[in-house]
């Protein structure tokens, strides 16, 4: 198990077969503290794969002793590459009653030139097509806003992408205005159990109480990928749950 939080797996997603794609990773629930894939085979991943951005999808740290290291992982992250990202439940729970340092941690993130969309959303163009890249805040910390989320999205585009940290998130989408959500929180499992007792026992949320629980999953025509993530929570062992770097291919 503690072999298995090192071995780092790429799994691609075809959401299209056209040649025109759009080209996204996704990384998700990092916890910095007990990340054990390396960064040298997080970068060659990125490397190779040449996305057009990069979505983190929340978790990054449980203390704000862990913000230095977190932001040197960002920074070698980002690279040249367009970065869009939310917070997980671990991020808020770090800044409880600390909204001054929750901001500044934000405004140091951004210094470094990446997107924080929190209820917010960007607009993406490739070639002939366009793209609402829309961040939505983590529905544990009782932040979340999709209303506001959603009304600066420009109409006409290609698909409206959504990503925020829990994928119970999905079951207060407005049918019709999302198309893809990317979404983290549930590691996978992280260490599997049979009869799928890792979720019963251990989540609470309703969706995967509703089968949808890892991987590429469908609700009310939307599609959801959920990451396993690369991180560990509470010890760094995982099992029959690889570490996971997403890349997606949207029409």
């Amino acid at each position: 198990m503690r072999i298995e939080t090192t071995m780092l797996k790429v799994k691609k997603v075809y959401l299209t077969k056209s040649a025109k794609h759009l080209k996204v990773i996704q990384l998700s629930d990092i916890h910095i503290k007990f990340l054990k894939v390396s960064i040298e085979k997080i970068l060659n991943a990125v490397d190779e794969e040449k996305p057009d951005f990069i979505i983190l999808t929340g978790d990054y740290i449980d203390n704000v002793k862990q913000i230095p290291t977190f932001l040197s992982f960002l920074e070698k992250i980002k690279g040249n590459h367009k970065v869009f990202l939310c917070f997980g439940n671990h991020d808020y729970k770090a800044f409880y009653k600390n909204e001054a340092g929750l901001l500044m941690f934000i405004s140091e993130i951004e210094k470094r030139g990446i997107n924080v969309l929190l209820n917010d959303s960007l607009y993406f163009e490739k070639g002939s097509s366009a793209y609402n890249i829309i961040g939505i805040e983590d529905l544990r910390s009782k932040r979340h806003d999709i209303k506001r989320a959603l009304e600066h999205c420009k109409s006409n585009v290609t698909a409206n992408i959504a990503f925020s940290h829990n994928p119970d998130i999905a079951l207060q989408l407005p049918v019709g205005r999302v198309d893809f959500l990317l979404c983290g929180h549930f590691h996978g499992g992280q260490i599997w159990m049979p009869f799928d007792l890792e979720f019963k026992l251990l989540r609470g949320e309703k969706i995967c109480k509703m089968g949808i629980k890892k991987g590429l999953n469908k609700l009310n025509n939307m599609i959801i990928y959920i990451n396993s993530g690369l991180g560990n929570v509470l010890f760094p062992l995982r099992f029959l749950s690889r570490p996971e770097i997403t890349v997606l291919y949207f029409p």
